[in-house]
């Protein structure tokens, strides 16, 4: 009998009834119902780089639409995915997008899912009807009474969130943030981890959190690149502590 999709039945139980299909969380990488942890590679910037991440064994490659350094054009983008398997998600990555800039982006990339990395609303993130990501940032200081990651969870229950180092960049700090801030949450819904992460801690997160994926940028690069041997090494450290846990 074919199991159920962990992600699929954490959505039913957020919003408490059947979602719309197009509006469960997504998947990251094949339909295997394998328990590990799955492997986002952000900011590839060609296809050559989005090829390293897939040799590597990456279940995602991200391409960044937002400004920054990566920041790559739609049509630099479709070339890029042009490189990524099917089994490989291609997640394209913004920040406050209008739905125009929305729309473009995804008649050149109709198999892209979308992850949502600034502070757009629920309406925006719905408004491709389509399995998203999105970001919740996490302050690397003391929680203040006003900091409520719970409540920026449940604003978006069909999504698969992304508990981010928080950053006036909206990403790509290089900075990790204290996971144990997380640990409870990672517990109700599926979850990715992001920021800080490299070759020399990531197994420490997935051993503590054993969340559904991990999201790495710089850590794997050398200078503005994909640094094929670090690659490597990351998944090798993931694949360690998926082992060991």
């Amino acid at each position: 009998m074919e199991q159920a999709d962990p992600l699929e039945l954490h959505a039913r139980a957020a919003l408490g009834h059947p979602p719309p299909t197009s509006l469960y969380p997504p998947r990251l990488g094949s339909n295997s119902s394998e328990r590990r942890t799955r492997v986002k590679i952000c900011g590839c910037q060609s296809a050559a780089e989005v090829a390293q991440a897939v040799e590597a064994g990456a279940d995602a490659v991200g391409l960044i639409f937002a400004p920054s350094p990566r920041q790559i054009s739609p049509a630099q983008a479709a070339a890029a995915a042009a490189a990524a398997p099917a089994q490989v998600t291609v997640v394209g990555v913004f920040v406050n997008p209008s739905e125009a800039e929305l729309e473009h982006a995804f008649s050149l990339l109709p198999e892209m899912i979308p992850q949502f990395s600034g502070s757009e609303s629920p309406s925006l993130c719905r408004h491709l009807r389509l399995p998203y990501l999105k970001v919740i940032p996490v302050s690397r200081r003391d929680p203040d009474p006003g900091d409520d990651l719970r409540a920026d969870l449940e604003r978006f229950p069909e999504a698969l969130p992304v508990f981010e180092t928080a950053s006036a960049q909206r990403g790509g700090s290089g900075r990790a943030f204290d996971w144990s801030r997380v640990r409870a949450l990672t517990t109700l819904r599926p979850s990715v981890i992001s920021g800080g992460l490299g070759p020399t801690n990531v197994g420490d997160c997935v051993r503590l959190l054993r969340p559904y994926a991990v999201d790495v940028r710089s850590g794997v690069e050398s200078g503005a690149s994909k640094d094929p041997a670090k690659l490597h090494a990351f998944m090798q450290a993931v694949r360690s502590a998926d082992a060991a846990t």
